[in-house]
């Protein structure tokens, strides 16, 4: 009897070493993918500027609770902060991560290194006015959208190989473009009055939103067909509040996406813009199941990005840990938190430790990241293809 006894209480040890071991496996391995859904920007040049911003975001990278990172040439929220309006804060150089295209590499180099899986490196250059790496700082201007839309279509192709493979060399490995918005109003504050859109013709837009893609993906960076599902109506900007764009939307807005999406390369993402559009939901883009699905009937199943979560149309309308449980609930893969308009230096932290507690509290399953997490690895190895062509 006391074999017996001694023999059982021995399996029972072993079954709760065993389920603690498996316990802490599961929680390391979610910990893991919910990592690869977070990026955001930072502060810090990794030279010496702000390293205490630098040193957080080192942090965040090594531990594997942020899978990218997004640079920015402009510390918006530090002019804000000054008294300056966040339009009027757009129009300085006030250096946040970007220096000189030495300093750059070796910024990127150096977190790429301390990452636990292949870091998702981000810029915003699209061309014209958007450009987060300026001759300012030893890079070759690029044409804007609008301009590259009255030529052809294979200097789009060329401009965008030669673009990503300069980005390859900088050890940047995601460029959020083309700009997929048709030019319906030329006066809008964030689109037309930017010349960000190819065209007020969905054709041009979807032709040449197809040969910058193309010419990205070729040079082995991962493009961004955005703003779903069309920001170019839009008498605002939702960078700094709501935006509705319910009875200014037209129909044709869809074309480019409807005709790229099911046949997009696997180098490609879809942003979802922050505007309302009643014609589909009383939701934002981005926070809406609606949206988000049509997205999946074109017949995307590749990665679907946020746009900006510290933007003004999410933050005034949702409290931090709401937005990110709807975001993640209607299908978005990877939260962006450009940590610019407004800046904390654990924001990476802050929104992996807002996800544990959705996860533990069931209010988002653990399905839910574990299919985004699928989708972003499947993608990841579009970086490999990156390392090929240089």
């Amino acid at each position: 009897m006391n074999r017996k006894k001694l023999f059982l209480g021995g399996v029972i040890a072993l079954l709760c070493v065993g389920g603690a071991s498996y316990w802490r496996y599961s929680e390391s391995r979610l910990n893991k993918m919910i990592g690869q859904m977070i990026m955001t920007g930072f502060h810090g040049d990794g030279v010496g500027e702000n390293a205490e911003g630098f040193a957080a975001i080192e942090n965040q990278v090594k531990s594997g609770h942020v899978g990218g990172i997004i640079l920015f040439d402009v510390d918006v929220s530090g002019l804000v902060a000054q008294g300056m309006t966040i339009p009027e804060a757009k129009k300085h150089i006030f250096s946040s991560n970007i220096k000189n295209m030495d300093q750059v590499k070796q910024l990127t180099t150096h977190l790429q290194s301390i990452a636990p899986e292949p870091l998702l490196v981000a810029v915003d250059q699209e061309g014209g006015n958007i450009q987060r790496l300026k001759p300012e700082h030893g890079f070759a201007p690029i044409p804007s959208a609008k301009e590259l839309g009255t030529g052809d279509a294979e200097t789009t192709y060329k401009i965008a190989y030669d673009l990503g493979m300069r980005l390859a060399d900088l050890g940047i490995n995601v460029d959020f473009a083309p700009v997929l918005d048709v030019d319906v109003n030329p006066e809008s504050p964030a689109i037309g009055a930017l010349a960000r859109s190819f065209s007020s013709d969905p054709a041009i837009v979807t032709e040449h939103g197809r040969a910058f893609a193309a010419g990205l993906n070729d040079a082995g960076i991962i493009s961004s067909d955005k703003h779903f599902p069309g920001h170019g109506s839009a008498g605002g900007d939702s960078h700094n509040g709501l935006t509705d764009v319910s009875k200014t939307w037209q129909p044709y807005e869809l074309e480019p996406y409807k005709k790229l999406l099911k046949d997009a390369s696997p180098c490609a993402t879809v942003m979802v813009a922050h505007v309302v559009n009643q014609n589909i939901d009383t939701l934002p883009a981005s926070p809406s199941a609606k949206t988000i699905q049509m997205i999946r009937d074109m017949g995307f199943g590749g990665v679907i990005v946020s746009d900006d979560m510290d933007m003004g149309a999410i933050v005034e309308q949702f409290g931090f840990e709401e937005a990110i449980e709807k975001a993640l609930n209607t299908g978005n893969d990877i939260l962006i938190f450009g940590n610019n308009l407004s800046y904390d230096k654990n924001k990476g932290e802050k929104v992996h430790k807002t996800i544990r507690k959705l996860v533990r509290e069931g209010k988002v399953k653990k399905s839910r990241i574990k299919e985004s997490y699928k989708r972003i690895m499947e993608m990841k190895k579009c970086l490999e293809k990156q390392d090929r062509v240089k």
